[in-house]
C-alpha cells in the first residue's frame, strides 16, 4: 500500500463544526466503553461517522490512544492488516508496529501471525487503546471472516474495537455477548429523537421557526438526520419558512438530487424498478410486493433494501415494513412517469391482494386509484369500523366523505359505524341522534342495540353529556356467546371510568381501567385501551400524583410514537395528559415540546383531554412570562368550546381569564368577566350536564375567590373558598383542594393571621409527596414569597418535590439558605443548585455526577435556566444571575 493511501485511510475525517453532541449516545459510550467490541450499524445518512468521531474525541479526552482506519473493497486480509498496523502506529507513535509491518509485508498468508504480533504489542502498551474501523461493510468477506474475527476474539483487555457499518457484519459474536464484551447501536438508536431535532433546528434556524414548525419538520423527516439537514438547507434559503415547510417535497431541488445520487445511482436497475412499483404501498411485505410487482425474489429485494439503504422503516414485531415518507414521495414521482395502463394494473393487483387479506382501507385506496369508485366505496365501508377503533379517525372521515349517502342510508350497521366515526369529533350531536333512534326502535336486534348504545356512549362522552351515561349503561344488552369483540365488555367500562372520574373516587376509576387493560391493546382495542390509560393518568393528576401520572403515560407514549408516529390519535391523547404531569413537575420546556404540532389532533379528542392540553399550554405561557400567548390560547379554547357546544371548556377558559386578570389587579376587566360566569350556570342544570354541575360550582367559586382577593375583600374570598373546599372534598379532587388551601393561606396572610405560614406548610408537605413543583407558582405570587419565609423558619422542609425521585426526572427540594434565589419563585431549587455549580465552572457531566442525576436531566434544567434568565450561553447565564441577585461573587 502506498504512503498516500496509508495517510488517507488512517486519517479521521473532520468532525462537522455544527455536529450536535447527542448526550444519550455519549452516555451510551460512558456505559459501554469497557466492552471489547462496539458495533454501530445503520444505513447511510444516520450519522455513524460523526458519532465515531465524537466518541474518538471523548476517548482522547480521557487519554486513550485512538486509531482510525477507513475500510474499502480493496482491503484484502494482507492489506487490511497493514492498514491496522499503520493506524496503531500513528496513534501510539511506537516504531514497533513499523517493525511488525516490515516483518510480514511480503508474507502472504501470514495475517494471523501479523495480527498476533500486533495484539501482543498493544497489550504491552499498557494504555487504553481504541481501534475505530469505519465503512466496514465495504470489506471483502475473507477479511471479515479471517482478520476481523481473529482480532475480536483475541483482543487484549486494553483494546476496544469500534466498527461502523451500513449492514451487520457476518461475525461470530455470541461468545463476546455472553461475556458482556459486545454492544451494538442500530438504526433506531441513531434516529434523531424529538429534542435532538429541535436543538439542531434551533441552532441552525434560530427564531425563524417556532416550536410547532420545528416539530412539524421532525415529524416530516421522522428522525432521519440527513433528511433534516436537507430540509434545513432548503429553508435557510427561503424568505417564508412556514411556506417552505408546507411545500417541502422529495421531488424537487436538493432532496431529489440526494435520492438520485445516493439511492438510484447505487442500486441496480432491477432493484430501482422494484422500488418504483412498490412505492404505491403504504405498508409492504414480501408476499404483497411479489403480488404487485411480479418479482419472484421480492423477499430478497426487501432484505437488501433494508440493509443497504436508509429508506425502509422496519417494525420490531412484524414482517411488514414501509418506506420513509420522503423516499416514498420521491419514488411516487417516478411511479407517475410509468405508462397509465401499467399504473392502473399495479393498483388493481394491490387492491385485490389487500382485500383478500382483510386490509380494506388500503384496498379501497388502490381501487380508487385504479378508477373503480364503486369497489372503493365497498371496501371503504368495510374498513370504517377498524379505522375508528384503531384511532385512525382522519382517514375514516375522509372515506366517509366519499361514500355516497345512499349507500349509508340503505345499511343500518354501516350508518351506525359512520355515526361512531363522526361521534369522535365535532359530529357527536348528529351521531347521538342517529344512534338513539336506532336504539329506541323496538325492531332493533340485540347486536345492533349494543352497537347503537356504544355509539351513543361515545357521542355523549365527546359532547360532554355525561348525564346520559347512566341510562345508556343500564340498557347494555346481555349477549352471552354472541359477541367476541372485546369492545362489548370494554365500552361500558370506559364509560363508567370517565363518569366516575367526575363523580366518584379515583380508586374506582383505576379499578375499571385495570379491567380494560386485561383485554390488551391490539386490533379493535387500540383506541379504547388508550382512552382508558389516559383516564388513569387524569385520575392521578386529580389526586395530586403527577409522578404517578408520568410513570403510567411516558412508556405508553414512547411505544405509541414508535408504532404509529407522533401525530397519531393515540400518541396525542397520551401527550395531552403527560404534558400536564410534566407541567406539575416544573418541566415547562418538556411539557411544551410534548404538545408541539399536536394540538389540532388533540382538539378532536374528548373534552377532558382537550381541556388538559389547553390548560397546560396556558400555564406554560404564563410560567414563561408570556401573558399574551396565554390569552391567545384561551381565545382558541373559547372558539373550540363554542363550536362544539362544550360549556365546561367555556367555564374553565373564563375562570382562567379571571384568575390572570385578578392576579394582575385589573379590577375593571375582572368586573366585566364575572357576569359571564353566572350566565353559564343554566347550561349545567340541564339533565345531560348535571354530573358536571358541582364542577361548575367549584370552578366558579375559585374564580370568585381570585376576584375577591384582587379587591382585597378577605371576607368574600373566605366565603368562596369555604364553598370550594366543600366541593373539592365532595368531588374528591385533591389537587384542587390544595389550590384552595394555598389561597386560604394567602387570605390569612393578607389578614396578618399567625396561622398563615403553618397552613401553607401543611399543604406543601402534602404536595411534595406527588412531585408537584408548581403548586405555589400557579396559585398566587404571595404564596411563593410566603414559602421563602417558611423555609427560613423551618430549615429542611421540602416544598417542591421528593428527594427520592428517579434520576431521569428533575428533583427539587428546597435549597439551603445560601443557595436560595433572592427573587422568590424565579428558579426551582434544582435550578439554583445547578446555577451555583455553573458558577464554579463545572461541565454537564460533572454537574450530573455531583448531583447524582442524569446528564439528560442536567440538560433540561439548563434549557429552563437559559430561558428564565434570557441567556444564550453558560457564562451569560451566570452573569445574568449575578445582575438579578441569584448568585454572589
Amino acid at each position: 500500500m502506498s504512503a498516500p493511501d496509508i495517510i488517507l485511510k488512517t486519517t479521521p475525517p473532520r468532525l462537522p463544526r455544527n455536529a450536535l453532541d447527542r448526550e444519550r449516545l455519549l452516555q451510551f459510550l460512558d456505559e459501554m466503553h469497557e466492552r471489547t467490541v462496539i458495533a454501530v450499524v445503520a444505513p447511510a445518512g444516520f450519522g455513524k461517522t460523526t458519532l465515531l468521531l465524537q466518541w474518538r474525541r471523548r476517548w482522547m479526552e480521557e487519554q486513550a490512544l485512538v486509531a482510525w482506519l477507513g475500510a474499502d473493497a480493496q482491503d484484502q486480509p494482507t492489506r487490511f492488516v497493514e492498514g491496522l498496523l499503520q493506524a496503531i502506529r500513528r496513534a501510539s507513535g511506537r516504531k514497533a508496529f513499523d517493525i511488525i509491518a516490515d516483518q510480514y509485508a511480503s508474507g502472504i498468508g501470514q495475517q494471523v501471525e501479523a495480527l498476533t504480533a500486533l495484539l501482543a504489542e498493544i497489550a504491552q502498551l499498557q494504555a487504553e487503546t481504541v481501534l475505530m474501523i469505519d465503512d466496514a461493510e465495504r470489506l471483502p468477506a475473507a477479511t471479515v471472516h479471517e482478520a476481523i474475527q481473529y482480532l475480536l476474539l483475541n483482543a487484549p483487555a486494553n483494546l476496544h474495537v469500534v466498527i461502523g457499518s451500513r449492514t451487520p457484519l457476518p461475525l461470530q459474536t455470541s461468545e463476546l455477548a455472553a461475556k458482556s464484551n459486545f454492544a451494538v447501536l442500530k438504526t433506531d438508536d441513531l434516529r434523531l429523537q424529538f429534542d435532538e431535532s429541535i436543538e439542531i433546528l434551533e441552532r441552525r434556524l434560530g427564531p425563524r421557526l417556532d416550536l410547532d414548525l420545528r416539530a412539524k419538520l421532525h415529524d416530516l423527516t421522522e428522525g432521519w438526520p440527513v433528511g433534516l439537514q436537507l430540509a434545513i438547507a432548503k429553508i435557510e434559503r427561503e424568505a417564508d419558512p412556514s411556506a417552505a415547510i408546507a411545500t417541502f417535497s422529495a421531488r424537487r431541488e436538493s432532496l431529489q438530487d440526494y435520492f438520485v445520487e445516493s439511492l438510484f445511482s447505487r442500486l441496480p436497475p432491477h432493484t430501482t424498478d422494484f422500488l418504483v412499483r412498490s412505492a404505491i404501498l403504504g405498508h409492504m411485505n414480501a408476499e404483497l410486493c411479489e403480488a404487485v410487482t411480479g418479482c419472484a425474489d421480492a423477499a430478497g429485494r426487501l432484505d437488501h433494501l433494508i440493509l443497504e439503504t436508509p429508506i425502509m422503516m422496519v417494525g420490531e414485531t412484524s414482517d411488514w415494513v414501509r418506506l420513509h415518507p420522503l423516499a416514498r414521495d420521491f419514488l411516487m414521482g417516478r411511479f407517475e412517469q410509468l405508462p397509465a395502463a401499467e399504473r392502473v394494473e399495479l393498483h388493481v393487483r394491490a387492491s385485490r391482494w389487500l382485500a383478500s387479506h382483510g386490509r380494506f382501507s388500503e384496498a379501497a385506496g388502490h381501487a380508487l386509484a385504479a378508477g373503480d369508485e364503486a369497489l372503493a366505496h365497498t371496501y371503504a365501508a368495510q374498513s370504517l369500523w377498524a379505522l375508528g377503533t384503531e384511532g385512525k379517525l382522519a382517514e375514516a372521515r375522509e372515506w366517509l366523505d366519499r361514500i355516497p349517502p345512499k349507500v349509508l342510508a340503505e345499511n343500518v350497521s354501516l350508518r351506525l359505524v359512520a355515526a361512531w366515526v363522526n361521534a369522535l369529533g365535532d359530529g357527536n350531536a348528529e351521531a347521538l341522534r342517529i344512534s338513539l333512534d336506532i336504539a329506541n326502535d323496538p325492531a332493533t336486534s340485540p347486536r345492533l342495540l349494543w352497537l347503537a348504545l356504544r355509539v351513543a356512549g361515545g357521542a355523549a362522552i365527546y359532547a360532554d353529556n355525561l348525564g346520559l351515561l347512566p341510562q345508556l349503561l343500564s340498557r347494555w344488552p346481555q349477549l352471552p356467546g354472541l359477541i367476541v369483540d372485546p369492545l362489548y365488555f370494554v365500552a361500558p367500562l370506559n364509560c363508567s371510568a370517565l363518569l366516575t372520574l367526575h363523580t366518584g373516587s379515583s380508586a374506582d376509576v383505576r379499578t375499571a381501567t385495570a379491567k380494560i387493560a386485561a383485554y390488551g391493546r391490539a386490533g379493535s382495542m387500540r383506541l379504547a385501551a388508550a382512552s382508558a390509560l389516559s383516564i388513569t393518568g387524569l385520575s392521578h393528576l386529580r389526586d395530586g400524583h403527577a409522578d404517578q401520572a408520568e410513570a403510567v403515560l411516558r412508556p405508553a407514549l414512547a411505544l405509541a410514537e414508535k408504532e404509529d408516529g407522533r401525530r397519531s390519535t393515540v400518541a396525542c391523547l397520551y401527550a395531552a395528559v403527560l404534558a400536564a404531569a410534566l407541567l406539575e413537575r416544573d418541566q415547562l420546556a418538556a411539557a411544551q415540546a410534548l404538545l408541539a404540532n399536536r394540538l389540532d389532533v388533540i382538539e378532536s379528542s374528548y373534552p377532558d383531554a382537550i381541556l388538559t392540553a389547553y390548560r397546560t399550554l396556558v400555564r406554560i405561557a404564563l410560567g414563561q412570562g408570556d401573558e399574551r400567548r396565554a390569552l391567545h390560547s384561551l381565545d382558541s379554547l373559547d372558539a373550540l368550546a363554542s363550536r362544539r357546544h362544550l360549556p365546561r371548556l367555556q367555564l374553565h377558559g373564563l375562570a382562567e381569564r379571571i384568575r390572570i386578570h385578578a392576579l394582575a389587579e385589573r379590577s375593571d376587566m375582572v368586573g366585566e368577566l364575572m357576569p359571564l360566569l353566572d350566565r353559564l350556570a343554566p347550561a349545567f342544570q340541564q339533565e345531560d350536564q348535571l354530573p358536571l354541575l358541582p364542577h361548575y360550582q367549584l370552578g366558579a367559586s375559585i374564580a370568585r375567590a381570585y376576584a375577591a382577593l384582587a379587591s382585597h375583600d378577605a371576607a368574600s374570598a373566605n366565603r368562596q373558598l369555604d364553598t370550594a373546599d366543600r366541593l373539592a372534598r365532595q368531588l374528591q379532587r385533591t389537587r384542587d383542594g390544595w389550590t384552595v388551601k394555598v389561597l386560604r393561606a394567602v387570605v390569612a396572610r393578607q389578614q396578618h393571621a399567625d396561622t398563615a405560614l403553618a397552613s401553607l406548610g401543611e399543604v406543601l408537605s402534602l404536595a411534595s409527596l406527588g412531585g408537584n413543583a408548581r403548586l405555589l407558582a400557579e396559585t398566587h405570587p404571595l404564596a411563593v414569597q410566603m414559602a421563602v419565609e417558611l423555609h427560613r423558619n423551618s430549615t429542611g422542609l421540602r416544598i417542591v418535590g421528593r428527594a427520592d425521585q428517579p434520576a431521569a426526572s428533575p428533583t427539587a427540594t428546597l435549597p439551603s439558605t445560601d443557595q436560595m434565589p433572592r427573587q422568590p419563585g424565579l428558579l426551582t431549587a434544582k435550578e439554583a443548585e445547578i446555577l451555583k455549580l455553573l458558577q464554579e465552572g463545572l461541565s454537564n457531566k460533572l454537574i450530573a455526577r455531583h448531583l447524582d442525576i442524569s446528564a439528560e436531566t442536567v440538560k433540561w434544567h439548563l434549557k429552563n435556566l437559559f430561558q428564565k434568565l434570557s441567556a444564550g450561553t453558560r457564562r451569560h447565564a451566570v452573569d445574568r444571575a449575578r445582575v438579578l441577585g441569584l448568585v454572589v461573587n
